[in-house]
């Protein structure tokens, strides 16, 4: 290490102050240092504390998956979840086959499938048992929805 060092030094040669002027600025560097060293000593005490803190604190939490709140053009619809059981007619069935809109008027506009989301699904979507659906639409035509996904 010491013979890495001297070589950086004499390449560096060209570039470094005289000697003297190089020994002045090391006394007054460490004259800083050692005058300044208390007020060091908290700024770096106040950083390890911080560094501390901000390392052991927990995570934020996460927010709860309540649907927002809708525009005011949607002033009268609804969310309703509804979880298809295996004996539901809906259980294996396409979205498109089930005719929901038309039967009911409530639309799907996502389903829950092993803790992912798909959101706006297609019409070719396949709906399994375990699905949770997200429905939209107002009162009388979740209640319909309800329904019908509750028949066998």
């Amino acid at each position: 290490m010491a013979a890495l060092g001297l070589f950086a030094l004499v390449l560096s040669s060209a570039l470094l102050p005289t000697f003297k002027v190089l020994l002045v600025l090391l006394v007054v560097v460490g004259l800083l240092t050692w005058l300044l060293r208390r007020s060091l000593i908290k700024v770096y005490s106040k950083a390890q504390v911080a560094l501390r803190e901000t390392l052991t604190r927990p995570p934020p939490p996460r927010p709860d998956p309540v649907p927002a709140a809708l525009p005011s053009l949607l002033r009268e619809a609804d969310l309703e979840t509804v979880t298809i059981a295996a004996d539901s007619r809906a259980s294996g069935r396409f979205i498109r086959e089930l005719d929901l809109r038309t039967q009911t008027g409530a639309s799907i506009v996502a389903i829950e499938r092993n803790g992912k989301s798909l959101i706006n699904p297609g019409p070719d979507e396949e709906l399994l048992a375990g699905d949770q659906l997200l429905l939209l639409g107002n009162r009388a035509q979740l209640d319909a929805a309800r329904k019908y996904f509750l028949e066998s």
